[in-house]
């Protein structure tokens, strides 16, 4: 019998193999700021105006003469983002749909940009020593035991926590994809919505907000490659397998409780490219990919943090 072999020598029209992250949250946390500086200082107020004073006076008595107002500061510093990569002609010779040089360069440029930002930010979130409201979990307490674990109670106490912390309950929580996953399907939380005996498949994002008595749930997907530069791919969460309870509020005013801000200067965008002609290779197109931020917390007392919640 004879046999035929395909003759492979050209790119499936449309189709790649590739991971692209999904799922950034971190440029959806920190309250938005946008200044004319690139550096300056983040005002922020005391609690003297918190206090219990006596204010009778009368007769020939003057009023107590009390300072209501200290005021302190936290600095901020835009710095700049970026990374350089190039096309070279033989990269614009060879490619062919679904590929395109430049495109795909400027994409992954960007992608490494948001994957480190998300990566800074989970690991501030995630640390005990940044944000010292916390608890680790730990063996049958950790949420991915279904029957000795109790989130509601947990949630509980992170609730009160951050209110006790900066006077505001907490309107918005952040978590991993494999955290949620797991929530969605605890059964002291399914029981608590009223689902325990009548609720065919999981939960979703609104409910498991509802059970955490949060306005807003934000969970992360992306993973990062943990692995050294030229070393086998290892894939790994950059959102880990934590719980952060905090005060976000979405616009940036006077006199509020945020547990931070992310700092832009007025009219830049984030990921902004630009392009030009190289000479040498001959023929080659530099790209660059920048951003420009500060990521600032200025109120721990605004977060809890639950780490290590699920094993």
């Amino acid at each position: 019998m004879s046999q035929t072999k395909a003759i492979v020598n050209k790119l499936l029209t449309g189709v790649s193999k590739g991971y692209l992250p999904e799922g950034f949250i971190g440029d959806q946390i920190l309250t938005d700021k946008a200044v004319v500086m690139k550096s300056g200082l983040i005002g922020s107020h005391g609690k003297q105006h918190l206090r219990l004073m006596n204010t009778v006076y009368g007769g020939r008595g003057k009023a107590p003469r009390f300072e209501s107002n200290t005021r302190s500061s936290t600095t901020y510093l835009i710095e700049s983002h970026g990374l350089e990569g190039m096309v070279t002609q033989d990269d614009y010779d060879n490619v062919e749909d679904p590929f395109d040089a430049e495109k795909d360069e400027t994409l992954f440029l960007t992608t490494v940009l948001k994957i480190s930002r998300e990566k800074a930010i989970a690991d501030a979130l995630g640390s005990t020593s940044v944000l010292t409201q916390n608890v680790t979990l730990s063996g049958t307490s950790q949420f991915n035991d279904y029957v000795n674990s109790n989130p509601l109670s947990r949630f509980e106490v992170a609730q009160a926590a951050v209110y006790d912390g900066c006077g505001v309950p907490p309107d918005s929580a952040i978590m991993s994809w494999k955290v949620f996953n797991k929530l969605s399907y605890h059964p002291a939380i399914l029981e608590a919505l009223g689902f325990k005996e009548n609720r065919a498949g999981t939960l979703n994002a609104a409910e498991v907000a509802s059970a955490m008595k949060v306005k807003r749930l934000l969970v992360g997907q992306p993973k990062y490659n943990s692995a050294a530069l030229g070393q086998t791919d290892v894939l790994a969460d950059i959102w880990g397998k934590n719980i952060v309870f905090a005060v976000l509020p979405r616009e940036a005013m006077k006199m509020q409780v945020s547990l931070g801000y992310q700092i832009r200067k007025i009219g830049q965008a984030p990921y902004e490219t630009s392009k030009w002609d190289h000479d040498n290779p001959r023929g080659a197109t530099g790209i660059l990919t920048t951003d420009f931020y500060d990521d600032v917390l200025t109120d721990v007392g605004a977060a809890y943090l639950i780490k290590d919640a699920i094993a």
